[in-house]
């Protein structure tokens, strides 16, 4: 058993870093993006057309991809007002309990969101300027909401697996 989520938890992790890596090439396509608009806008009067929603769309590129690695590293931000809670097995507890409801709220704003793919797929729903249909990119959103959850749910396989360990801030393990 712990053979299986040992591979998964490596699975994943792969998985984590490809979503990572589509977050840095949006983010690096943003960049060129804004420059050329800067540089046609202000020297040559001729702006990329469409920008704003290339702009929009590579925001939530970036946004969505980053979050399944951000669950499956916790890379959550902690704030420590009681440093009791963060060791031993009351910390192990505490983690499961918020993982749960981390699953539990991924999992609802991912069927909404794959209820709002449905009804753009629908509806054929456009952007404003470049006629991109809204569909792929809020199933992309969706997918990444769904593997957020996916991943979750390996990060609280392995905690099972190790009662009373909790992961630090600095990624090892606690006692």
């Amino acid at each position: 058993m712990f053979n299986l989520i040992a591979n998964i938890e490596r699975l994943a992790g792969s998985v984590s870093r490809f979503v990572s890596n589509s977050a840095a090439v949006i983010l690096f396509a943003l960049v060129i993006l804004t420059c050329v608009d800067v540089i046609g806008r202000y020297f040559f009067n001729a702006p990329v057309v469409g920008a704003v929603e290339l702009v929009r769309i590579c925001m939530a590129g970036i946004i969505f991809f980053s979050l399944p690695a951000l669950f499956f590293k916790e890379d959550h931000i902690i704030v420590d007002l009681i440093p009791f809670f963060r060791s031993g097995m009351l910390a192990w507890l505490l983690n499961i309990i918020i993982i749960c409801v981390s699953i539990f709220v991924a999992l609802t704003i991912a069927d909404r969101v794959f209820d709002y793919a449905i009804r753009a797929f629908e509806d054929e729903d456009v952007t404003e300027y470049l006629s991109i249909p809204r569909y792929i990119v809020v199933s992309f959103i969706t997918l990444s909401i769904y593997s957020s959850a996916l991943f979750a749910i390996v990060r609280i396989l392995a905690m099972l697996g190790k009662p009373g360990e909790v992961p630090s801030a600095d990624g090892e393990e606690k006692l």
